[in-house]
Formats: C-alpha cells, structure tokens, sequence
C-alpha cells in the first residue's frame, strides 16, 4: 500500500495531487508544495517555508494538469 502512495504523487501523474518546485519571491530559496488540483484552478497565500513571508500562489488547471503557475509577492 505505501508504494502505491508514493506512485500516485509522481509528477507526471494526472491524479489530483502534483508537486510543484518553484523560487520564494522573497528570500530566492527554492521551495515545494503539494498542489490539489481535484479542485482545479486556485490562487491563495501562504508563507514560504523558509523565510516565513507570504507568496501568493497561484494556478491554472486544465484536464487535469497544470498548465500555468506563478509564485509573487502578494
């Protein structure tokens, strides 16, 4: 069971989670997060994982797959 939950996260799976890697607008670290994409396009803040300032998240969903992503100051 626990393979098949690291199998279900790759990235070129078209499930519902995705893992983006992307650079904090604030401090140049670069960063991770889990995307849910089952509830399709979204744009949110969160802080940066590193720095703890806020980015603002967002992206597009399209059948499935991201097709744009952009991390900014808010």
């Amino acid at each position: 069971m626990k393979g098949d939950m690291g199998r279900r996260m790759q990235e070129d799976d078209p499930l519902t989670i995705r893992r983006q890697v992307f650079t904090c607008p604030h401090c140049c670290e670069r960063i991770s997060k889990l995307l849910d994409l089952s509830a399709g396009s979204q744009s949110y803040t969160e802080d940066c994982d590193v720095c703890c300032n806020p980015i603002e998240i967002s992206y597009q969903v399209d059948e499935g797959r991201v097709v744009s992503f952009q991390a900014a100051l808010p």
